[in-house]
């Protein structure tokens, strides 16, 4: 399967990196919005103003992959993704097959899970979600578009994370509880209740602090 994927930075390497190396496709390109474009090619291959991918990789063919990261609450990630929507793209997901997952699993579009995730069953990971290393996904759990779960977390059964949710790293959620939607968990914390949406929480156990998810500048 061909794959275009949006992108020059560490995010756009490391999905080349992956989707070469353990997946289907083939990446045969990368493109960017022109304004930002400095250079004809990226890792040795074409770089595309996104304005005018459709006529040179058309969607009937060509697959993408939208590799931006989490800045702004996922923001810029949700506006490209809805863009290449917009153009007739089906986006690629990636499960590496260095996680552990079950038959069943269900996972959106342009969602990236990388290596040593254990993933239990009966699980529901939607579109556009970042998931990077080390993390216990547990049974039953459900997590919204456009969350990122960074690397080293618990998170129990039956939990719900929101939509545009922030996992940051090391950080523990006990069973039967849900992450309000913009919510940011910092580093380490220990959440043991249900999080409002666009708090910030902070600690062990954690409380939120006084500030909109909106004011902190991931």
């Amino acid at each position: 399967m061909k794959l275009i994927i949006f992108g020059t930075g560490e995010l756009a390497q490391l999905a080349y990196f992956y989707f070469s190396h353990d997946s289907e496709y083939d990446v045969l390109g990368f493109t960017l919005d022109s304004s930002y474009i400095d250079s004809p090619s990226y890792l040795g291959l074409p770089l595309i103003p996104f304005e005018e991918i459709v006529d040179i990789y058309p969607p009937n063919e060509y697959k993408m992959f939208i590799a931006i990261g989490y800045s702004k609450l996922n923001q810029n990630r949700i506006d490209k993704y809805n863009q290449a929507k917009s153009k007739g793209y089906v986006l690629a997901s990636y499960v590496s097959s260095k996680s552990t997952s079950w038959p069943g699993l269900v996972v959106g579009e342009n969602t990236f899970i990388m290596e040593d995730n254990t993933i239990m069953p009966f699980c529901v990971i939607g579109n556009n979600i970042l998931v990077f290393v080390n993390n216990m996904i547990s049974h039953h759990m459900v997590i919204k578009d456009h969350v990122t779960i960074t690397s080293h977390c618990a998170i129990g059964g039956n939990v719900i994370i929101e939509e545009k949710a922030f996992i940051g790293q090391n950080a523990s959620l006990r069973n039967n509880i849900v992450i309000g939607r913009g919510a940011i968990i910092g580093t380490a914390a220990n959440v043991v209740k249900d999080v409002d949406d666009y708090k910030v929480m902070m600690g062990n156990p954690a409380k939120a602090l006084e500030i909109d998810s909106s004011e902190i500048k991931l």
